[in-house]
């Protein structure tokens, strides 16, 4: 069997040519779109599903301006009145609720009431509070049946 000699190629230089530079500092468009797939699959499906969106949204948009026989500036006109309209109702809609839910909010936080009777309002509370820490007797602004007052004294009543 006979052997062939073999050559040795000179080892290639580390320094780049004009060239190689070139194609490595600026990768080609597809290049950079599948890196950019690899790195970012929910972004990429995002920007497809929108440009979908987009492109169906045209063809439809084409189909209603043929089908309507109307002139471009005319078609383009209406659609733009009919958005205005959408839009400024929305925003009419968004309002009166927006106020409806403000007042019904300020109403809300104008029945709260602190402690457990719920008919007397923190001021109220306050002043009874104040009475009593002063004279020992609590403020009465009601009638107050004489049953239960002498039950409250001598604890007998029962909640």
């Amino acid at each position: 069997m006979a052997t062939t000699k073999t050559t040795r190629r000179p080892a290639r230089s580390r320094t780049t040519t004009p060239r190689q530079a070139k194609t490595t500092a600026n990768p080609s468009v597809t290049a950079r779109a599948g890196k950019a797939i690899k790195a970012r699959p929910v972004a990429t499906a995002a920007i497809a599903t929108g440009l979908v969106s987009g492109i169906a949204a045209a063809v439809a948009g084409f189909f209603a301006f043929k089908k309507s026989g109307k002139s471009f500036s005319e078609f383009s006109g209406d659609i733009a009145a009919s958005v205005k309209e959408t839009a400024s109702e929305t925003g009419e809609r968004v309002k009166d609720g927006l106020t409806d839910a403000g007042t019904k909010a300020k109403a809300k936080v104008a029945k709260i009431r602190d402690g457990l009777d719920g008919d007397k309002t923190q001021a109220q509370l306050a002043e009874e509070a104040l009475s009593l820490k002063t004279t020992g007797e609590p403020a009465t602004t009601f009638p107050v049946d004489p049953v239960i007052d002498s039950q409250i004294k001598t604890g007998a009543v029962s909640y």
